[in-house]
């Protein structure tokens, strides 16, 4: 009987030698991750902060546009020139032709520039230049969209010799 106890007794050191390698294991394993996951997060928080500055530096246009307007003024018109080129183009091509998805766009896109322009800009344009130089915007684009319409073509008919006949002659001018 004694080998049986002595088989026993081995069996528990060997399960004890084990049990505590294997919590050796587990408590270098959860080291290592502990350190891993610190690294980790390190590493994001720089990067956040990194991004942070980044963007609220592209954000703050304010600062930027004081600092260097002309830079900003000009690239602002080369955009909006680039675009109303673009737009103006696509719009003035879909004259007689079939309307395909870029011109389909520019058209939707001038009449929405255009209803935004009459309500928001062009009253608030009408009252600046109004207190600045004292005559209304609006009226002034009207004339000039009224003289650029051309008028109806009359077709010419030919004369008769009745009608020639009491068609006036030109005046010469006197000096």
């Amino acid at each position: 009987m004694a080998t049986k106890k002595q088989t026993v007794e081995v069996d528990t050191t060997n399960i004890e030698q084990s049990k505590r390698q294997l919590e050796r294991r587990m408590a270098r394993t959860r080291e290592s991750l502990a350190e891993t996951v610190s690294e980790i997060k390190e590493t994001v928080e720089q990067e956040v902060s990194s991004v942070k500055k980044t963007v609220s530096g592209v954000l703050d246009f304010r600062e930027e546009f004081q600092k260097e307007p002309l830079v900003w003024s000009l690239g602002a018109l080369s955009a909006g020139f680039a675009l109303g080129y673009t737009v103006g183009y696509a719009h003035k091509n879909t004259k007689g032709g079939k309307q395909t998805a870029v011109t389909a766009f520019a058209n939707s896109m001038v009449d929405e520039i255009s209803t935004m322009g009459q309500g928001l800009v062009i009253p608030a344009l009408d009252a600046k230049i109004k207190e600045l130089f004292g005559f209304e915007f609006s009226e002034m684009l009207a004339q000039i969209q009224d003289t650029k319409k051309p008028a109806a073509r009359k077709t010419p008919r030919k004369l008769t010799a009745k009608a020639k006949a009491k068609k006036p002659t030109p005046r010469k001018p006197s000096r």
